[in-house]
């Protein structure tokens, strides 16, 4: 009779250890169509503490809730803070509004959503910003079907697996990344989950390089302009999402490729150099399941059915800390 029960034990016991370890890391599933989708949202808010959207933030929500990609991603400013007169509560009435409007939409989608913060979320000068959006982010930490590698310093910098792509959101919300996010990054990337991804994407607010007059100017971009992107092709990142410009614009050197997201929030902006008039847009990242390094975008306008072709962008841009040379493909 023992035997029989521990034989009967064994196999369970295999089971659910199977079941538990396929919990642990579940994929999205993928499409007919072959790729892993990924759309890309920046520059959500409006002026200075509201608790309101522009209109093409929900329209935009309602496009990707029909596109249907495997994951969204948000290159921060998610609400209007960075403004020394805001108080706990408005900065708390404001990160609900996000949760009502933005992220209630987008946990109803039923995927995953990963983020960095912008320096209206979290400046590193703002501490009463950067602890209320803490505490917001730490409440739903659960709750957003990521695959977390390590989230000891979240919301401000971590990492997660999706679909065999190893992403770090790290702490761009500042020109200046600190000495110890460098580090954490380093072990981060030389980690075996890094090394066996199919692609590295790392996602933060503000940018390499200048593409927009307002912007084209020292503390609007990462400060370190040279040794961010050497640390980057070092340490073979695939793709660097930002935001901050909101313009949109993708670009390549060397290998890296830099995917500047335009605003589905208030404010859009032209290029330096380009009469092409202002516009919202979201991007959607294609990933072909067979060839990963091969992934293209499609970017759009929201509520107005068109896409942005590449070839409609210009061949490049200078700001004042580089050139930014745009994709061919």
């Amino acid at each position: 009779m023992k035997l029989s029960l521990i034989s009967f034990a064994f196999p369970i016991g295999l089971f659910l250890a199977t079941i538990i370890g396929s919990l642990n890391e579940p994929k999205t599933p993928i499409g007919k169509e072959k790729y892993f989708k990924i759309a890309v949202i920046s520059d959500l808010n409006s002026g200075y503490g509201s608790t309101t959207y522009n209109s093409d933030v929900s329209i935009a929500l309602k496009e990707l809730d029909s596109i249907k990609p495997d994951m969204i991603l948000c290159a921060g400013d998610m609400v209007a803070g960075q403004k020394a007169s805001l108080t706990e509560q408005n900065l708390s009435d404001m990160w609900q509004s996000f949760e009502k409007t933005i992220l209630a939409p987008i946990k109803a989608m039923k995927i995953p959503f990963g983020f960095t913060v912008g320096n209206h979320d979290a400046s590193p000068n703002f501490l009463k910003d950067r602890a209320i959006a803490k505490r917001f982010w730490n409440e739903n930490q659960d709750q957003l079907r990521l695959q977390y590698i390590d989230k000891s310093n979240f919301p401000f910098y971590y990492s997660y697996t999706q679909n065999d792509v190893f992403f770090v959101s790290w702490d761009a919300a500042g020109a200046n990344v600190q000495t110890d996010v460098f580090t954490w990054m380093q072990e981060q990337l030389n980690s075996e989950k890094a090394k066996k991804a199919k692609l590295r994407i790392v996602l933060g607010h503000l940018p390499i390089y200048a593409i927009v007059t307002s912007k084209n100017k020292s503390g609007e971009v990462l400060a370190s302009t040279k040794q961010t992107a050497d640390f980057f092709k070092k340490n073979n990142i695939d793709l660097y999402i930002s935001g901050h410009q909101h313009a949109y614009y993708p670009a390549k050197e060397d290998g890296l490729r830099l995917l500047n997201t335009g605003c589905i929030g208030e404010g859009p902006r032209q290029l330096i150099g380009d009469s092409t008039l202002a516009r919202r847009t979201y991007t959607i990242i294609e990933i072909p399941v067979k060839s990963y390094k091969d992934f293209s975008y499609k970017t759009f306008v929201p509520g107005k059915k068109t896409e942005v072709k590449l070839n409609s962008l210009p061949d490049t841009v200078v700001g004042f800390n580089g050139i930014s040379r745009r994709e061919r493909n």
